[in-house]
């Protein structure tokens, strides 16, 4: 093995999961468009993309951790990266959405995996946080929301799958981090130093819990009623506020962090086309498609460069802390 794919491999990053979770809000978001009267279809060769490159990450995830356990455990035991782990049971839950309609089985059998390692994560990552020496508040991000991303996520698919109380399980823990995470990250934006700006990006993470919430919601209520509401209007309230400050964000160089905007706006579309389906009101349908399009701009922009970095070496070293 050459000295430049032994770094890629050591240094491979957590963080290139968010890849396969923006691809496949993508291609979800495109086939609930499809379920809406939109071209049939249309999101399926995506979500196969998003799986291929699940695929691939995972094989280079699984030889980092077989090859070089002391770098992985090292990411195990950092305050940030180890978030990051929660991407990669929260693609594996995806995953199974993906492949549901066409395969029930087997897609049971992946999100069943996929809820299993996410309650570890959860668990683990919680732990850290309660027995942790010491944190520095300048530590918190928002990259700390994704484990409560896939607790609030997993309802979507263990509703389908008919497990209504094991999607009220993952459901009432995603929300109880949520409400506690947004306490300590506006506290930690607002009196302290600002973000690093490599790590702007991740503050569209903000828009997730709340968007995706609010689809795990409605599937396990089947009605519109008022904490539903909240949930949408806070998530649509966060998209708003956030895109005040997207000339800024553009001039902000790349980096894997730019992948947070994709499945925090995927989710926030899907939430719009789903309201619109329940209020009849079109205007949020159409609010949903321009965003979906958004995203997928983004998508392809940011699969090229990270392809792009990938060849010269920019993700083949270690991570800033």
């Amino acid at each position: 093995m050459s000295r430049s794919i032994r770094d890629c491999v050591e240094h491979f990053p957590l963080s290139t999961f968010a890849a396969v979770m923006g691809i496949a809000g993508l291609g979800l978001g495109l086939r609930t468009w499809g379920e809406q009267g939109g071209p049939a279809g249309l999101g399926e060769p995506v979500l196969m993309f998003a799986w291929l490159i699940f695929f691939l990450l995972g094989m280079l995830f699984i030889f980092k951790a077989v090859r070089y356990p002391a770098e992985t455990i090292i990411d195990l035991r950092h305050p940030i990266r180890l978030n990051y782990l929660a991407a990669i049971s929260i693609s594996i839950v995806l995953m199974s959405m993906v492949l549901r309609p066409h395969e029930p089985v087997p897609a049971l059998g992946i999100f069943a995996l996929g809820a299993s390692f996410h309650l570890i994560v959860t668990i683990l990552v919680v732990n850290f946080w309660m027995h942790h020496a010491r944190f520095a508040i300048t530590q918190v991000n928002p990259a700390w929301f994704i484990p409560s991303i896939g607790n609030v996520l997993i309802p979507i698919p263990a509703v389908a799958f008919g497990f209504i109380e094991v999607a009220w399980f993952f459901f009432s823990a995603g929300i109880l981090f949520w409400a506690i995470l947004m306490t300590i990250v506006f506290y930690r934006i607002l009196f302290h130093e600002p973000l690093a700006t490599r790590v702007l990006p991740t503050l569209y993470i903000l828009i997730a819990p709340p968007a995706v919430g609010f689809l795990a919601y409605v599937r396990l209520t089947d009605e519109l009623d008022a904490f539903a509401r909240i949930l949408f209007f806070i998530a649509l309230f966060l998209t708003v506020l956030l895109f005040t400050r997207i000339r800024g964000q553009a001039q902000i160089p790349f980096s894997l962090a730019s992948w947070s905007y994709t499945f925090p706006l995927a989710a926030m579309s899907v939430a719009l086309m789903e309201m619109a389906q329940l209020t009849g009101h079109m205007a949020y349908l159409w609010a949903g498609l321009t965003l979906l399009v958004f995203v997928a701009i983004l998508v392809l922009v940011f699969l090229v460069m990270t392809v792009r970095a990938g060849i010269i070496g920019n993700f083949c070293r270690a991570e800033d802390p």
